[in-house]
């Protein structure tokens, strides 16, 4: 242009240089908006440290005075600049055009963590804000010589075309990074352009599009590992990757499938109202996304998604959802039109997964039938002799998968989702469920975990 699952805390000064904002101590959890004046990357790269690394040196060499001490409000603040003598300076570069251009250039450093405001509050800005080179806020930073200082004018030209080549990026972070009600009518148009050129996006209309624009947020994870939501938990967002990669988790499954740039996940729990159906895994460091959070993806998108959406394992369809629409009476007495994906096809274990999981225990009047068609049918497509061995599979899950909380609730809502089921089933279809063989086997095997588990719940 989706970081440890860590608080990020924010400590700055009682009395701060000017355009810090003096706050207490506090933390964010990750839901809530990050910190944008934090670098999203895990440490600098080389060759944004070694860019940072020649421009300091050059401005040491031909402007001493940028970099020095300053004092505000009776408290020091050691070798930093000035936000705005900072752009006037690229200003002076034959590469740079704007100060727009300028800001973006110094955020790619900020954002990499080459640079950073004095009290970690602030992107950079093109004002009175005190900033500083990594090196100078550590306390390494030295005096370079002359050798160096040659050696970095020489090499000038190519670290600021560098930065002239991803600033711009930098700058539509900055601009998602904003609460929708601080984005102007150029911000909008910024991110709307950018929009276009997004696989997740192709289908919607511009109108739909430039509704996204005003609401989207970036969202980073800057270490491989973190978990960016489990199976089960309620789903809040949809996501776009903007780069990097996830897998996606299943209990009892394993990694299913990767999801790489441009690929979108979660809209299907946000549209069902239905807990998260995979955990989203991380797969390297330095994730970026795109996150529509739930609110503003009914408003906008609910009624115009795909009709037909399909869920993969392995590079194979298991699971072909279509789009219903039916008309719920209101309190007021009017009909609001209401939304669902309902089972057309798939995998036997796969669509009684998806039972399990999203329809049984439902007590919403205005569900699909797709219980009582599935336990009617099964004997077609998926035999007693086949269905009893996987809802055993399906209330053992989750016991192997480890001893933390997330992992016992999972179980314990797995061995009810069974019990629920076996119930319906029973009463669907009556004395045939009593007169099958492998019921009675079935039944036989699980008396005795259920009188224990029943204990549990």
């Amino acid at each position: 242009m989706f970081s440890a699952d860590s608080d990020i805390r924010l400590i700055c000064e009682a009395s701060g240089p000017p355009g810090v904002r003096p706050v207490k101590s506090s933390v964010m959890e990750r839901e809530d908006l990050m910190n944008p004046s934090l670098p999203i990357t895990s440490a600098p790269s080389e060759k944004l440290t070694h860019v940072g690394y020649v421009i300091r040196t050059v401005l040491l060499a031909r402007s001493p005075p940028m970099i020095r001490d300053r004092k505000y409000h009776m408290r020091t603040y050691r070798r930093c600049m000035v936000g705005t003598e900072m752009v006037d300076w690229m200003m002076l570069q034959n590469v740079v055009r704007s100060r727009h251009q300028a800001v973006g250039m110094w955020q790619a450093l900020l954002e990499d963590g080459v640079l950073m405001h004095v009290c970690h509050e602030h992107q950079f800005k093109d004002k009175y804000l005190y900033y500083r080179f990594h090196d100078d806020d550590q306390g390494v930073g030295t005096v370079p010589t002359h050798v160096e200082k040659k050696e970095c004018k020489e090499e000038l030209s190519d670290a600021l075309s560098l930065l002239s080549q991803i600033g711009p990026d930098a700058m539509m972070r900055m601009i998602l990074w904003k609460l929708p009600h601080e984005r102007t009518m150029v911000d909008l148009e910024t991110i709307y352009e950018e929009l276009l050129h997004i696989k997740a996006l192709s289908h919607l209309s511009t109108m739909l599009k430039r509704e996204l624009a005003t609401v989207l947020m970036f969202e980073s994870h800057t270490k491989a590992g973190t978990i960016l939501f489990n199976q089960g938990d309620e789903g809040k967002s949809w996501y776009i990757i903007l780069k990097g990669s996830v897998n996606v988790v299943i209990y009892g499954k394993g990694v299913v499938c990767t999801l790489h740039e441009g690929d979108d996940f979660g809209k299907l729990a946000l549209v069902n109202d239905a807990p998260r159906a995979a955990t989203i895994v991380l797969r390297e460091d330095n994730c970026h996304f795109l996150r529509v959070d739930k609110d503003d993806f009914n408003r906008i998108l609910r009624d115009v998604e795909a009709n037909t959406v399909r869920l993969k394992e392995h590079g194979q369809d298991v699971l072909v959802l279509e789009k219903i629409t039916s008309n719920i009476p209101a309190a007021d007495g009017t009909l609001q039109t209401h939304y669902k994906y309902s089972v057309m096809a798939g995998t036997p274990d796969k669509m009684l997964e998806h039972l399990l999981e999203t329809k049984i225990g439902k007590t919403d009047e205005h569900l699909d039938t797709f219980i009582e068609d599935f336990l009617l049918t099964h004997v077609i497509f998926m035999p007693s002799s086949h269905l009893c061995p996987a809802l055993m599979a399906h209330y053992h899950a989750g016991v192997s998968q480890g001893q933390g909380n997330e992992s016992g609730d999972h179980s314990l809502a797995s061995k009810r989702q069974v019990v629920l089921f076996v119930q319906e089933w029973c009463r669907t279809i009556g004395d045939a469920f009593w007169e099958d063989d492998n019921v009675h086997v079935f039944l036989e095997v699980k008396c005795c975990f259920w009188t224990f588990d029943s204990g549990q719940w």
